[in-house]
This record gives C-alpha cells, structure tokens and sequence, in this order.
C-alpha cells in the first residue's frame, strides 16, 4: 500500500498563444510519474533486461569492428576483442540465472516486509529471520500439541 500511495502520475494539455513579431499558437502535452523515497525503497526485485543489452552490445561491437578493421590488430585490442565478444554472452548467461533461481527468492522476501506505519521502519516476516529448531518449536507451541 505504501508503494502505490508514493507513485503520482501527472498529465495535463497546455494552450498558448504567441504575441508579437510572429503568429502562431502553442499546443501541447505533458505526462509523467513521481516516486516518493519511501516508494522506491520499497520497490520489489526487478528482472534483469535481456533486449537493452543485446542493442547496447550490438552498437559496441560494430564500433569495435571499425577499428579493428583499420589495420594491424595489436595485441591489446584483440584481448580487448575477444573479451567484448564473450561479454554477452556472460551477461546473457548470469542474467538468466538470476532471473530463474535467485529473483523469486528476494520476490518471496519482498511479499513479506512490512511496514511500520508510526515510524516506518520496514520489517520482515519472522520466518526468514528464526531459525529452523525455533520455527519449528514455535509452530508445536502455536498448534497446542503436546511437545
């Protein structure tokens, strides 16, 4: 609730008139979106891109090219080279793990903070920060069975 309440969306149209050596009339739009800190705090684990990189890495590689089609390659720009080129796939690679295995475990986190609404400290769940042994005594202890 904290999260949506710190985002503001604004838009508006905006209408004018120009006076003096020149005629015409200024029209317009405006969109846009504040976030407040306490929002962006509380911002859940977001996917790593796949697509921006790929581009990014494409524009590189074709500027990468141009020099190394100059002339002689020295030693240093084909170890540059080289390591530009198994740069992609090496992000590709991380970036799909932590998608897959280590995003939905922060995801799982992030569901259970909550916040303190007098004095805003975020706080997480008891679960994550108990033990196994304590957990599991609490929970015997909750369910009134006998130990």
């Amino acid at each position: 609730m904290a999260l949506a309440a710190g985002i503001h969306e604004f838009r508006g149209r905006f209408l004018g008139l120009l006076l003096g050596g020149a005629d015409g009339a200024l029209l317009g739009r405006y969109r846009g979106t504040s976030q407040s800190r306490l929002s962006q705090l509380l911002n859940p684990p977001r996917k790593l891109p796949y697509f921006g990189p790929i581009v990014l890495w494409l524009f590189g590689f074709f500027i990468l090219m141009s020099f190394d089609a100059q002339g002689k390659l020295s030693w240093a720009m084909a170890v540059l080279s080289v390591a530009y080129v198994l740069l992609l796939p090496a992000y590709l690679l991380g970036s799909l793990i932590y998608n897959l295995f280590f995003r939905p475990k922060k995801f799982k986190q992030w569901q259970q903070k909550f916040i303190c609404q007098q004095c805003g400290a975020i706080v997480e769940d008891d679960r994550y920060t108990r033990s196994s042994s304590e957990q599991k005594g609490r929970e015997l202890v909750d369910s009134g069975l006998p130990f």
